[in-house]
C-alpha cells in the first residue's frame, strides 16, 4: 500500500535523521522541492513511463500526496503522544522542520490535481464529489500556507508566542480536512470493490481517528488529572474502535457490485458508434463477377451465330444429288452441338459460383464482438468493440481506477481515430492523459488481433 510505504519513509527520516534535520533543514527542504517540481512536470507532460511500479511508488507517492500526508501524520502524532515519552522527545524538537517538509511535498499533489480541477471547472464538469473536494482542498491550502510560513524560525521569533500558538490551532481543522478529503475520494471506490481502497480507508482511519482520540485523552488527563486512567483509557478504546468499524462497514463491498465494471451496469462505460461501410474489396469482387458473367454470355451467343451462318453457306452450295445425305449430316452436327452445349453449361455455372464465393475470404477481420483489457494509469482499462465487414461499428470503454475526467478526455481523443482507421496503429494519445490513452489503444489492438482472419 502506497501510504504505508510513505509512512515508513517519514518515520525513518523523523527518528533516524532528526539531528541532521534540526542542524541543516535546508538539506531536506531543497531535495523535497526538487522532487516536487519533478513530479509535477512529469505528471503534466506526455512522458511515457511503462512500469506501473515506477508510476505508483516513485511518481505516485508524490503526485497522489501519500508522502506529504505521511509527514503530516508524524507531525500530528508528535502532539498527541504522552508527555515525557521517548517518541515525543525525538519528534518535538524537529516538529517545525517536519511540517515544512510535509508542506513542500504536499504541493506536488495540490498542483497536479489543482490543474485538473481547474480544467474540469472550465469544461463544466461539476458534481457533488467535485464541489465537496474543491471546498475542502481550498480550505486546506488557505490554512496550510500561513501555518507553514509561521513554522520557519525567523518568522516565529518575530511573532508573539501566545498569538502564534492560537493560530497554530488551525492545524486541527487542517488535519480534519485531509481525512475528509480522503474519505470523499476513497469510500465510493471501496464500495465498488476497487482493489486496495478498503484497506486504505482502514489505515487512514486508524491514523487520523487514533490521533483525535489520543489528543483528546492527553488534554483530559492534563486538565482533570485523574488518579486512575482505566476509565479514560476504556473510553478512548471505544471512541477509536466504533468509528473505524462503522466506516469499515460503510466502505465494505457487499458483493452487489463487481470489482470489474460491467458494460451494462457501470455508468462510467461510454460507447462510440460508427456507421458501417461496405469494403472496396467486396464491391470490386462482385463487379468482376458480374462483368465476367456478361462476357461469357456474349461469347456463347456469338459462337452460336457463327456456327449457324457457316452451316447455311454449306447447305446452299450442295448439289441436288447430295442434298439428302447433307441433311442427314446436318442433323447429326446439330445433335453433337446440343450435347456439347449441355456439357459446357454446368462447367460455366460452377465457374460463376466459385467466382461469386471468392469475396467471402477477402475480409481482414471476422464479424463479431470482442472484449479485452490492458493496463491504464491506475488500473485495468476495458474495451468492447463490434466488427462488421472490416469496419468497427462501435467501441465501448471503461476503466477500473483511472480518473474519470482524464479517462473521458482519452476516450474522446483516441476512439474516434481508431474508428476511422479501423486500426490501433498510428493513433495520437491525449495530452495529459497519456497512460489512459495507451491503455485504450492497447486493448483495441488485442481485440483486433482476436478478430483477425
Amino acid at each position: 500500500m502506497l501510504f504505508l510505504t510513505a509512512l515508513f519513509i517519514a518515520l525513518l527520516i523523523a527518528f533516524c535523521l532528526d539531528k541532521p534535520l534540526k542542524k541543516c533543514p535546508a538539506a531536506f527542504y531543497i531535495p523535497a522541492a526538487v522532487l516536487t517540481v519533478a513530479s509535477v512536470v512529469i505528471a503534466q507532460s506526455d512522458i511515457n513511463i511503462s512500469s506501473r511500479f515506477v508510476r505508483d511508488y516513485f511518481l505516485g507517492i508524490f503526485s497522489r500526496g501519500a508522502l506529504g500526508t505521511a509527514f503530516w501524520a508524524v507531525v500530528m502524532w508528535a502532539g498527541a503522544l504522552p508527555n515525557g515519552s521517548a517518541p515525543i522527545r525525538k519528534l518535538m524538537p524537529v516538529r517545525g522542520e517536519l511540517s515544512i517538509t510535509a508542506a513542500i511535498l504536499t504541493f506536488s499533489h495540490i498542483i497536479t490535481y489543482g490543474v485538473q480541477y481547474i480544467t474540469n471547472l472550465i469544461k463544466g464538469r461539476t458534481g457533488s464529489d467535485f464541489v465537496i473536494t474543491s471546498i475542502v482542498c481550498l480550505a486546506m491550502v488557505l490554512i496550510m500556507v500561513p501555518l507553514t510560513v509561521m513554522s520557519f524560525k525567523k518568522i516565529r521569533k518575530k511573532m508573539n508566542a501566545r498569538t502564534w500558538k492560537k493560530i497554530q490551532r488551525l492545524a486541527y481543522i487542517f488535519y480534519s480536512c485531509i481525512y475528509i478529503h480522503i474519505l470523499v475520494l476513497f469510500v465510493p471506490k471501496a464500495q465498488k470493490g476497487r482493489e486496495g481502497y478498503f484497506l486504505s480507508i482502514l489505515v487512514y482511519s486508524a491514523v487520523f481517528i487514533g490521533y483525535a482520540v489520543m489528543r483528546i485523552r492527553k488534554y483530559y488527563i492534563a486538565n482533570k488529572k485523574p488518579e486512575k486512567k482505566l476509565v479514560p483509557n476504556t473510553a478512548c478504546a471505544f471512541a477509536f474502535a466504533l468509528p473505524v468499524v462503522l466506516l469499515g462497514y460503510v466502505a465494505h463491498n457487499d458483493g452487489m457490485e463487481s470489482a470489474k465494471p460491467s458494460l451494462v451496469t457501470d455508468d462510467k462505460a461510454a460507447t462510440f458508434s460508427f456507421a458501417p461501410e461496405t469494403t472496396a474489396v467486396s464491391v470490386s469482387a462482385v463487379t468482376t463477377v458480374n462483368e465476367s458473367r456478361k462476357i461469357t454470355e456474349t461469347a456463347i451467343v456469338t459462337d452460336k451465330a457463327s456456327k449457324t451462318t457457316t452451316a447455311q453457306a454449306e447447305t446452299d452450295n450442295k448439289t441436288e444429288e447430295n442434298k439428302a445425305s447433307e441433311e442427314v449430316k446436318q442433323e447429326e452436327k446439330q445433335e453433337e452441338q446440343e450435347e456439347q452445349s449441355q456439357n459446357d453449361e454446368p462447367s460455366q455455372e460452377h465457374h460463376e459460383e466459385a467466382a461469386a464465393a471468392e469475396p467471402q475470404s477477402e475480409y481482414k477481420y471476422k464479424n463479431g464482438e470482442y472484449e479485452t483489457e490492458a493496463e491504464g494509469y491506475a488500473g485495468k482499462v476495458h474495451v468492447k468493440l463490434y466488427v462488421e465487414n472490416d469496419a468497427i461499428t462501435s467501441i465501448s470503454a471503461w476503466a477500473d481506477d483511472d480518473d474519470p475526467e482524464y479517462f473521458s478526455d482519452a476516450m474522446n481523443t483516441v476512439i474516434p481515430q481508431i474508428g476511422a482507421k479501423v486500426s490501433a496503429d498510428g493513433i495520437d494519445a491525449c495530452s495529459g492523459a497519456t497512460y489512459s490513452s495507451k491503455g485504450i489503444i492497447e486493448a483495441v489492438r488485442k481485440a483486433l488481433e482476436q478478430a483477425m482472419n
